[in-house]
């Protein structure tokens, strides 16, 4: 038994095929994703919003001028890109010409502290997003509108109690935000939608491995390859030779798994939620499923070798892999879909249930719906491997 555990192993090592689907694809994979995700996350700061602001008399003596300049001050929270112009109809050619989102300027008829007056323009057009215009637009007049509610809250405040003017650290404590803060996360780590696709991805190399078990199980079989021809007058009982094919092939997949597993943790640094062991356990749960899936196609009664079985596997591989939301945005708001009208969608499709366990790790504190779904591959597995036990075992041939 254990020279035949050598032998599949060797022989599935001399494949150039098994090393590029199960090993070397799933990592030009993730190196795709790396790159297109790095934009995704360099882009979560927010830029400083472009605004005109007429620098009049009445600018100069209004306290909101003060605000501004501080939100304009250089640094890494700056919110506020300050256009200085003379007049209004100056803001507004900027506003028009899309170089600026809003103008600024101060309502001189309020003596003491300087009514700001906001305009903002539809036809801003430094940026092709319209939300991005909306959140920008958006900011110039909260800023703007904020000032206005201290102010007058700040004025009644004087006007009830003249005495506060000798205690201006009570309004700054009326002004002011504090206290305990306790920072609470409904999930596990902090969300990032971007790791679903490499749990996806990891669905999907699980499901070359497929191929692997497949194609050892042909091997052995005495009607679809000289091989398993030869091997069939041989002294070995088929459970055993079925025994010995699962343990090679259920070890070169785990192998590579692992591998793929450790370049996505290490090299593309995707998040596993400290939880990288309990990870591992769950490549190992994967493994063994994709095993009695490559098992269950070898014994199927279809006509040929290896290749019509090569071609149901990636079949299932490429549908298993779009409904678990691999291909793209699209694709994964398509799984979302599907998975909440068919629930049981999430538990029979291999791919998306090996994908969900990782996410599960990622996302629940709670380890019960991890070990559901590793519990859920591996009676899904041991039922293949049962279905192909049967089958094999029985087989008999005429002539080989």
């Amino acid at each position: 038994m254990l020279s035949t555990i050598k032998a599949t192993i060797l022989a599935n090592a001399r494949k150039p095929s098994m090393w590029i689907w199960t090993l070397l694809f799933p990592i030009i994979l993730s190196t795709m994703f790396i790159f297109m995700f790095s934009s995704l996350k360099n882009s979560q700061s927010v830029d400083p919003v472009p605004v005109a602001v007429v620098e009049d008399d009445a600018w100069e003596t209004s306290g909101f001028s003060q605000v501004v300049d501080a939100l304009n001050a250089e640094g890494d929270d700056r919110l506020l890109d300050v256009r200085p112009v003379s007049t209004i109809e100056e803001g507004e050619r900027l506003l028009d010409s899309g170089e600026v989102f809003g103008v600024y300027s101060a309502d001189p008829d309020l003596e003491a502290y300087g009514s700001p007056k906001v305009i903002l323009g539809a036809r801003s057009s430094n940026t092709d997003g319209t939300a991005e215009k909306s959140v920008n637009r958006s900011i110039l007049e909260t800023v703007a509108s904020s000032y206005t509610q201290t102010s007058a809250l700040v004025e009644a405040a004087f006007e009830n109690d003249p005495g506060l003017v000798a205690n201006p650290s009570v309004i700054q404590d009326v002004l002011g935000i504090s206290g305990e803060v306790k920072r609470i996360s409904l999930t596990r780590s902090t969300p990032d939608d971007t790791v679903r696709f490499y749990y996806a991805l990891l669905g999907m190399a699980a499901l070359f491995t497929a191929q692997v078990a497949m194609g050892a199980t042909v091997d052995a079989a005495g009607d679809l390859s000289p091989l398993g021809a030869r091997r069939c007058v041989g002294g070995q009982s088929r459970l055993a030779t079925l025994a010995s094919t699962l343990a090679a092939c259920w070890a070169m997949a785990l192998v590579n798994l692992t591998l793929v597993f450790a370049f996505v943790r290490f090299v593309a640094g995707v998040d596993f939620a400290g939880r990288e062991g309990l990870a591992l356990l769950g490549i190992a749960a994967a493994s063994f499923l994709s095993i009695g899936l490559g098992m269950f196609v070898a014994v199927l009664p279809l006509r040929g070798g290896k290749g019509p079985r090569d071609g149901l596997l990636t079949l299932l591989t490429c549908l298993g892999a779009l409904f678990a939301g691999l291909y793209g945005m699209p694709a994964m708001a398509l799984a979302d879909e599907v998975a909440r009208a068919f629930p049981a969608e999430a538990w029979l499709n291999p791919s998306k249930l090996i994908s969900d366990m990782f996410t599960s790790l990622y996302f629940y504190e709670d380890l019960t719906p991890f070990f559901a779904r590793a519990a859920a591959c591996v009676a899904f597995a041991l039922a293949l491997l049962l279905v192909a036990t049967l089958v094999f075992r029985r087989q008999r041939y005429e002539h080989l």
